[in-house]
């Protein structure tokens, strides 16, 4: 690419052509060693990867939680924080919390039968999580407004909380 704009530089401008090599040879040179900088990291992120998968493959173990729920709220997102769902789960009326980056509304999520797949490594550290989605998308019964979301104390993800959805928002508290 370098050598395309090097050569229409040389065919459109009437600079000579040492001033117009060196410069084009010094904007190759920083992309060159831009490129194998970043070609490390990734190279590491990469390898750093592949052996925790690995051990995960030697131990074959993962923590799984099968969620299969009869409604769900969705709280919108303030700032950056992620996506946030209170799910009512099917057995009584306990509410279980799904929150994170990893969450966001995709083709088939949320649902409402799905299980967060945690895969383990030999220390039993997490390497990767999946989400088996038994169902089809579903819209939330509820949508609970980013104003009073900064007003409720949002339980950790996973956590699970005694009480519907139907009265959810008086029993998580103020700030």
């Amino acid at each position: 690419m370098v050598g395309v704009l090097w050569l229409a530089t040389m065919l459109a401008s009437d600079a000579p052509w040492p001033v117009v090599t060196g410069f084009w040879a010094v904007v190759w040179l920083g992309l060159t060693l831009w490129g194998m900088k970043d070609l490390r990291t990734s190279t590491g992120y990469m390898t750093a990867m592949a052996a925790g998968l690995e051990s995960a493959l030697r131990r074959k173990e993962a923590d799984v939680f099968a969620i299969r729920s009869r409604s769900y709220l969705q709280f919108e997102e303030i700032e950056d924080e992620g996506a946030c769902y209170a799910f009512e789960l099917d057995d009584e009326e306990r509410v279980v919390f799904i929150n994170g980056q990893e969450f966001y509304p995709e083709a088939r999520f949320p649902n409402l039968d799905f299980s967060l797949v945690y895969v383990l490594d030999e220390r039993g550290q997490t390497v990767d999580m999946l989400i088996e989605k038994r169902g089809p998308k579903v819209a939330p019964s509820r949508v609970i407004s980013a104003e009073t979301k900064g007003r409720l104390e949002i339980p950790e993800h996973l956590a699970i909380l005694p009480s519907p959805t139907t009265d959810l928002e008086s029993r998580l508290g103020s700030r």
